[in-house]
């Protein structure tokens, strides 16, 4: 299970943190900043 999340919080940042959080505050930052860094 783990080597399963390691690999999704590379390859998916916002998944990785809501495997280990939830839907906290900690989730929608990263979705925020995944997403400005995605797009230029």
């Amino acid at each position: 299970m783990d080597l399963i999340r390691i690999l999704l919080a590379i390859f998916l940042p916002p998944l990785g943190v809501f495997l280990q959080v939830g839907f906290g505050g900690a989730f929608w930052l990263n979705i925020l900043l995944t997403l400005l860094g995605y797009i230029p």
